[in-house]
């Protein structure tokens, strides 16, 4: 059956797409959203700071202006966020919202089907699925698993020494509620390094939805995962350790692993396909964050294909070699224990205003405020790991 566009994975970035397709002069065309199965449950839950208003703000879980950030040596700071909010959605909401959004409009289907192949074929995207195959002008990949993916289970032990730096953002949430009120409501803790650190990269972000009930997330930036029980651990010793709570309701859970990685990735690895999301290398290789730039990347490319639909919207990288870099080298000092990763963010946050920050984040700095925010890290480590960066990207370009 013959498409003019495909989007294999039902997720934010598939769905995203499908949503500025809907909204743009390309409503027309026909297109087939493919997936595993339906998305009901709230699995992922989004937080992401902003300038202005998104896409997305009128089911925004909640918003706030003001923030706390808790760092080493005693650091504590209300951030002041200029013009940004920070700003919560939940999934089960971005779900619900994206396919009632879609289903007015008959052209956009749904294929419920394992997935097999992706490729290009005579002049157009071949997929293969378990109820058959389906062709389009183009295919919108965002289920492409990076390396970094490939090998979570594996022992490290039994793998060969890796080409790319690659760490795993990582984490355990729940969802709490309480008897007694403990949280304030309009105030969020966006990192919170207080908590044993154990020479790796550890914090906890409360969201609080009032103040009896909060989402308290445990996240780790390692090269290898915990066990249930360890995530666990942490957050029941975080909830007595600051908020002294012993009992409370845990009304929800939520896990996941984002890839922090310098390989990198074919947005188009053939001449039809096109790979978005963290298949696409939209995810910020320091951070894992993904949410905001795929927004961006999204809505450039469905720009593109409104001008020419028959051209490949692809015009440039997903993130400039300037940013690539950046990411690159913190990677580096991180994976390398050149200086300690909560001691970074507090250098950050404490000689920066957290605008600026964000926006450095959303690569949307000059370059004389880029080396504003380089200066404020330890010069040292961060010099030895540009060299080890840059010696490695050098023996790269011999190898192709």
């Amino acid at each position: 059956m013959k498409y003019d566009i495909i989007i294999t994975g039902g997720g934010m970035a598939g769905l995203s797409l499908a949503y500025y397709l809907n909204h743009s002069t390309l409503r027309h065309k026909q297109i087939l959203i493919i997936d595993r199965e339906p998305k009901t449950r709230n699995d992922r839950t989004w937080a992401f700071w902003q300038a202005g208003e998104g896409a997305f703000e009128s089911i925004l879980y909640r918003h706030w202006n003001k923030l706390w950030f808790h760092g080493t040596e005693g650091f504590s700071r209300q951030l002041d966020l200029g013009q940004h909010q920070y700003k919560l959605l939940r999934g089960k909401d971005f779900y619900a919202s994206i396919r009632a959004d879609l289903s007015r409009n008959p052209n956009i289907q749904y294929l419920f089907a394992d997935l097999h192949s992706v490729e290009t074929s005579a002049g157009s995207a071949l997929v293969q699925t378990s109820k058959g195959e389906y062709r389009a002008q183009w295919c919108f990949d965002s289920t492409v698993p990076m390396q970094a993916i490939r090998t979570l289970t594996a022992e490290p032990a039994s793998l060969p020494a890796p080409r790319w730096q690659e760490l795993l953002q990582h984490f355990k949430g729940w969802v709490i509620r309480t008897e007694k009120p403990v949280f304030d409501p309009e105030m969020p803790i966006m990192m919170d390094f207080r908590i044993e650190q154990k020479n790796e990269c550890r914090f906890v972000y409360v969201m609080p939805f009032s103040a009896t009930e909060a989402l308290v997330e445990f996240t780790l930036f390692t090269p290898t995962l915990l066990t249930s029980a360890e995530y666990d651990e942490a957050l029941r010793a975080y909830l007595k350790d600051f908020f002294s709570l012993e009992t409370y309701e845990i009304t929800e859970e939520e896990t996941g692993i984002i890839p922090m990685s310098d390989e990198p990735m074919s947005e188009q690895p053939s001449p039809h396909v096109i790979r978005i999301g963290t298949a696409g290398g939209y995810t910020r290789a320091s951070t894992g964050y993904t949410f905001t730039r795929t927004q961006k990347r999204l809505q450039a490319l469905v720009r593109q294909l409104e001008k020419n639909f028959l051209q490949s919207p692809v015009t440039n990288q997903p993130i400039s070699a300037q940013y690539r870099f950046y990411d690159q080298v913190l990677l580096n000092v991180f994976l390398k224990n050149r200086y300690s990763a909560a001691t970074v963010f507090t250098d950050l946050f404490r000689k920066n205003p957290a605008h600026l920050i964000f926006r450095f984040l959303d690569e949307e700095t000059s370059l004389r405020e880029d080396l504003g925010v380089l200066y404020s890290v330890p010069v040292i480590p961060f010099t030895v790991a540009a060299f080890d960066v840059f010696k490695r990207n050098i023996s790269e370009m011999f190898k192709r």
